[in-house]
C-alpha cells in the first residue's frame, strides 16, 4: 500500500482547493503567492481523488492576468475531463484575478461583505 492511499477514502467527498494570496508568475509552492505552476499539482491531485464535486475557496486580491487565466483554464479542463461540478466560495477578497479564478466554477457563492 502506498503512503498516500491510506489517506484516500472511497467515501463520497468534496475536494477543496484553497486559492489564497497574490497571483504572480514568480510564485513558488508554499511562498504565499500562487501561479499556475506552483498550484498545478494541488489542483490535479484534487480532481484525481475521485470527488463528487470540487470546491474552490478563493481569497485573493488578484495579480497576474496570465496566471489567473492559466489557473482558471486548468480547473475548467479538469472539470470537463472528470465530469465534475465546481463551486467557488469567495471569502474576504475575490478581486480582479481572484474573481477570475472564481469564474472557473459552475456556481459562485459570496458573503455580502466580500470584496
Amino acid at each position: 500500500m502506498s503512503r498516500i492511499s491510506r489517506y484516500i477514502s472511497n467515501k463520497p467527498h468534496v475536494a477543496v482547493i484553497r486559492l489564497e494570496g497574490v497571483i504572480s508568475s514568480g510564485a513558488r509552492p508554499g511562498g504565499g503567492a500562487m501561479s499556475d505552476a506552483s498550484i498545478a499539482p494541488m489542483i490535479e491531485r484534487a480532481f484525481r481523488s475521485k470527488p463528487v464535486a470540487v470546491a474552490l475557496q478563493v481569497n485573493s486580491p488578484g495579480g497576474s492576468p496570465v496566471q489567473s487565466s492559466l489557473i482558471a483554464a486548468r480547473i475548467r479542463r479538469l472539470a470537463e475531463e472528470h465530469k465534475l461540478r465546481v463551486y467557488a466560495f469567495c471569502e474576504d477578497v475575490a478581486a480582479s484575478g481572484g474573481y477570475w479564478l472564481a469564474t472557473a466554477a459552475d456556481e459562485i457563492y459570496i458573503d455580502e461583505s466580500s470584496i
